[in-house]
């Protein structure tokens, strides 16, 4: 088998498989990359639900979950009858979920298994601690669609992007969607700062300064000095909130603990930096791949072949279609 992913992942001993909507192809992108890492003791868990035939939602076909023998990997109990894999059980959690308690379990043969796990971006942490108590060479995490914050999960490791044809639109529109979620990952970092609150202003030198406030403790944007300005923002950094601080004028620089606060539209990020606004985070994060799917679950498909070169031409990174490349 030719290596796609492999060799962006690197030795990074985190993954998160992150999507930019349903159907995006994270299982199959998941499949392959274990599939390369053959002779590694791999862990792995979902957000959500994974590794079901039919989408629960959309009714679609979808692909299952292979592991090998030797695999361990977090599930809630409910979902062990529809795994096909006989599993030795080695941890309870303390992670909920609808469909029974999370568990940790090695798969002691080969088979397909259906993925439960926690909800919270703060239990796949957990988990993945746990994952490597018990020794693993890497943790591998399936994410949910929409939620690139995911791929803070793995604090030092890496994300592969999932986009495709079911996104909507033109594959030129898909490549302009992913780009901008790349750039967003790309913002340079800045020196991390000690603080609780939910805004923080900083001049150029890093001094901190009281912003006006109102009754909810959020700044009078247009009461605001901008200019050379840092605003940590320790939530999540809105399309609503990008479009007032455009409204009210640039530059300033918006600080996030990382990429995954970015929440905004692709459209109020030109405005805002077409404003002389810009973007830096705390904690660098990296997409070391993005995966492409042609197939769209809503029937209308992209040429696999424009959407591979609209991807390439703009982003840096290695853009692959995994299922049709390199079998």
């Amino acid at each position: 088998m030719k290596r796609l992913l492999a060799p962006p992942v690197g030795d990074a001993p985190t993954v998160t498989v992150v999507g930019l909507c349903k159907n995006a192809g994270k299982t199959t992108a998941l499949n392959r990359l274990m599939a390369e890492l053959e002779g590694e003791t791999l862990a792995v868990t979902s957000i959500g639900r994974d590794g079901e035939r039919t989408d629960v939602v959309t009714g679609t076909e979808k692909p299952e979950i292979w592991v090998r023998e030797g695999t361990l990997f977090a599930t809630a109990r409910g979902m062990l009858p529809l795994c096909d894999v006989t599993v030795e059980v080695l941890r309870s959690t303390d992670v909920s979920t609808p469909l029974g308690p999370v568990g940790v379990f090695r798969a002691k043969s080969d088979g397909y298994v259906q993925l439960a796990g926690p909800s919270a971006v703060g239990q796949l942490s957990a988990l993945a601690r746990v994952f490597r108590e018990i020794g693993c060479d890497r943790v591998l995490l399936d994410g949910a669609a929409g939620r690139t914050s995911l791929a803070a999960a793995g604090g030092e490791g890496v994300a592969i992007l999932c986009v495709g044809a079911s996104m909507g639109g033109s594959a030129d529109h898909v490549a302009a969607e992913t780009a901008h979620v790349c750039a967003l990952f790309d913002a340079p970092l800045w020196p991390a700062r000690e603080s609780e609150k939910r805004f923080a202003l900083y001049d150029g030198d890093g001094a901190e300064l009281e912003p006006e406030c109102g009754g909810d403790g959020t700044p009078l944007w247009s009461r605001m000095d901008k200019a050379g300005r840092v605003l940590r923002v320790a939530g999540g950094v809105t399309t609503p909130m990008l479009r007032a601080l455009s409204q009210r004028g640039a530059p300033l620089t918006i600080l996030a603990p990382d990429a995954t606060h970015f929440l905004f539209d692709r459209e109020a990020g030109e405005i805002f930096a077409r404003r002389g606004g810009s973007l830096a985070v705390e904690r660098k994060l990296r997409i070391c791949a993005v995966c492409a799917n042609p197939r769209s679950a809503y029937g209308k498909h992209l040429d696999g072949d424009e959407l591979l070169a609209a991807l390439r031409q703009r982003v840096s990174v290695p853009v692959v279609n995994v299922k049709e490349e390199g079998k």
